[in-house]
């Protein structure tokens, strides 16, 4: 049996199917929502944003434009609240206090949209947008990340979920074009949240540009990575850039108190997070964490002062755990990190200005390391270039001085 060739539905017909379809709480075969932020109470001045003070500024009067930016690139270290904020503006764009819901029998499409709001404000939290977004379960705000088993095949081709995937492929980029062909299933503005945009596939990152050359007016992409030089110029061209950067230790501190955390943990939990809102969340969610920081400064003063073979046994061992556990690696680079910014930080308090020489070196040895490993650079020789690189120093003990021992 053959079928004839199937003709494009006309909008008219859309519209007829669209209205029989119950609201769900997720795209259908698509994408999850976002995870939640946070559940709990929720402050009137944005208790899920740790400090950004001028971001959430420059969002808000964003959001209360009459025409904000179709796609936004929020570019920044690791845990220091990009994706927090890309929700946050999810909710200035949505919150039904700063943009009131249209009136009894509004246009199906959008004809009838309340204006935004006149001036730039805080969501209000309390609304069933805000709370949906919060709770990660708002249909229309959806993040699309590596690993998603949903996605969207071709016709007739056989398409397995890829659970595993370290890439944002290419059929999930065909999910999002199908999804931003329909108006939002209950939001005024949907925001997909690509996170992070830099592991966009060789062929997904082209087929995302084209969506972004030709933006749906109901919809803004927010792009999250810490490595905006691997995306493609012309992708970075089409986006508006929002830089986050590192926290102040004291608005870490504050913002740690006004969730209750104890004085003491508050205080450590902010200086060991260098500044990054969110790995201190994690100091304190897992206590645990600290103690394990504590160990790796150990082992970090350790192998600073130990020979080659050391270090290489040291690298064969980060190699192994980063097939299995990236996340662990990650946060042991970031120990590396720590160990010698202090280093630094002593000899130029020292006023030795020859001592720099050799933490600036490491430095550059770690971030040259993380740059070969997006690179999808073989661990072990990327390991092993960033141990013989770093200098050899005199045994000492680890004794930050902003950061007492916690176990």
């Amino acid at each position: 049996m053959t079928f004839g060739r199937v003709r494009p539905v006309q909008r008219s017909n859309i519209a007829k199917v669209i209205v029989k379809i119950p609201r769900q709480r997720t795209a259908p075969g698509l994408l999850a929502p976002v995870p939640p932020l946070r559940p709990g109470r929720y402050a009137g001045d944005m208790e899920q944003v740790i400090g950004h003070a001028d971001l959430r500024r420059e969002l808000a009067a964003l959001a209360a434009s009459p025409e904000p930016p179709h796609a936004l690139l929020f570019a920044g270290p690791e845990s220091t609240g990009r994706a927090v904020l890309a929700r946050y503006l999810a909710m200035l764009l949505n919150c039904e206090a700063l943009h009131p819901p249209p009136a009894a029998g509004a246009s199906l499409f959008g004809d009838a949209l309340p204006p935004a709001a006149s001036a730039p404000g805080e969501p209000c939290g309390a609304c069933r947008a805000c709370r949906l977004i919060l709770e990660g379960a708002h249909p229309d705000v959806i993040t699309v990340a590596p690993g998603d088993t949903l996605c969207r095949p071709r016709e007739g081709e056989s398409h397995p979920a890829h659970p595993d995937s370290a890439d944002i492929r290419i059929c999930q980029v065909r999910g999002i074009t199908e999804l931003v062909a329909r108006y939002p299933f209950e939001a005024r503005t949907r925001v997909i949240i690509i996170d992070p945009a830099d592991r966009l596939a060789l062929y997904a990152a082209p087929a995302l540009l084209k969506t972004l050359e030709e933006p749906p007016g109901h919809t803004v992409f927010v792009l999250v990575t810490a490595a905006p030089d691997r995306l493609l110029e012309t992708i970075i061209s089409r986006c508006r850039r929002i830089d986050v950067r590192p926290v102040a230790r004291a608005e870490i501190e504050a913002g740690l108190l006004a969730r209750g955390v104890d004085p003491r943990i508050a205080a450590e939990a902010a200086a060991a997070a260098r500044g990054r809102p969110g790995r201190a969340l994690a100091f304190v969610a897992d206590p645990d964490l600290m103690g394990q920081r504590s160990r790796i400064l150990e082992r970090c003063a350790q192998l600073a002062a130990a020979g080659i073979p050391a270090r290489f046994d040291y690298a064969r061992t980060l190699a192994e755990r980063w097939r299995g556990d990236q996340a662990a690696v990650r946060f042991e680079l970031e120990c590396w990190e720590a160990f010698w910014e202090e280093r630094l930080r002593r000899a130029a308090a020292s006023g030795a200005r020859e001592e720099l020489a050799g933490p600036l070196e490491a430095l550059r040895a770690v971030a040259a390391a993380r740059e070969h490993l997006l690179a999808n650079v073989q661990a072990r020789p990327a390991f092993d270039l960033m141990l013989l690189r770093f200098p050899r120093v005199t045994l000492e003990p680890s004794t930050e001085e902003e950061l007492p021992a916690h176990a």
